[in-house]
């Protein structure tokens, strides 16, 4: 069967010309229309430009979502708790995650490294102080944490801080919860940004690194309720790295499916139906889905509706 374009909202098909009821895609220079026959019909699809799609983040489930650092994004805090940061974009230490942890790791130095000492100071604050043991551990711990900066620190702090610091033990803290999925998202993927005229996102050192056009870790991918809880299965059957490496891959089929709405890569899918009349197919049906996102998927989906369509035909004819 012969399909030759005539017109931008014509075709012609086997000599005779039909009039398509959309003005097809300019992408339709680069692909076949569809065209089956069904008895008398003859089945036309064609792709068409859609405008009106909206953001996939936005308005599909299991897309997840990006949060990003652009100056002109009203919410950065999404991204700062996603990476477990504070308002300022330094590292959030004071997480009751890293509190916890760096509060563990001091009363393991002070049992292991400087037992003695910590037996001494206990002893000497029952003495001098009065304090029960538990009074004068948290005496030392609010004292080496700084919740009492206008007292003498202790002999105990100052020996203790010549070899580390509670910011020291925060941020070492900080780390091992960030490792562990106790700071920020622990699913969260880190994105750049390539910015020329349009804006095309990748995984981090994954896409187009212009030294003047890409912004590395200009944003973070984060999952939706739906797929946390597929990762959440997969943490618990397979442990987080499992889990992250899916992330990344969900991650990968989000920015492919937003790339292509930031490009415009959007249409619909039309059906045309026609029966030949004298010198021409006159149309007598036409069907129409839109919100299509990415121009292979648009095809498969062209080339399935029109042969859905041909299969009802025949089974009507028959």
């Amino acid at each position: 069967m012969n399909c030759i374009k005539r017109k931008i909202s014509e075709i012609e098909v086997d000599g005779l010309r039909a009039e398509l009821s959309f003005e097809p895609s300019f992408i339709m220079e680069y692909v076949e229309h569809k065209v089956e026959r069904a008895g008398d019909l003859v089945i036309v699809g064609y792709l068409v430009d859609d405008h009106d799609v909206q953001n996939p983040l936005e308005d599909c489930d299991g897309m997840g979502s990006i949060f990003t650092s652009h100056r002109h994004y009203g919410r950065h805090r999404e991204m700062q708790k996603a990476m477990g940061l504070d308002s300022e974009w330094k590292l959030d230490l004071y997480l009751d995650s890293v509190m916890q942890e760096a509060h563990r790791e001091l009363m393991h130095m002070m049992r292991t490294e400087y037992q003695s000492d910590f037996v001494a100071f206990i002893m000497e604050c029952a003495h001098d102080l009065d304090m029960s043991r538990d009074e004068a551990i948290e005496y030392f711990v609010q004292d080496f944490t700084g919740q009492h900066p206008y007292q003498e620190a202790s002999w105990l702090t100052v020996k203790v801080n010549e070899t580390t610091d509670w910011e020291t033990l925060l941020t070492n803290a900080w780390r091992l919860c960030r490792k562990v999925g106790n700071a920020g998202d622990p699913y969260a993927v880190s994105l750049d940004c390539y910015d020329h005229g349009g804006q095309v996102w990748s995984l981090a050192g994954a896409g187009m690194q212009c030294q003047f056009d890409t912004a590395r870790g200009a944003g973070v991918w984060v999952p939706d309720d739906v797929l946390r809880d597929d990762l959440d299965e997969i943490r618990k059957a397979n442990g987080l790295d499992a889990a992250r490496a899916k992330a990344v891959e969900y991650a990968s089929q989000a920015l492919e499916s937003y790339n292509d709405w930031l490009s415009g890569d959007c249409y619909g899918v039309v059906v045309d139906v026609f029966v030949a009349e004298r010198d021409r197919l006159k149309r007598i049906e036409e069907s129409s889905i839109w919100g299509h996102i990415g121009r292979r998927w648009a095809e498969k989906a062209m080339i399935e509706e029109v042969r859905s369509i041909s299969a009802c035909a025949i089974a009507k004819a028959a």
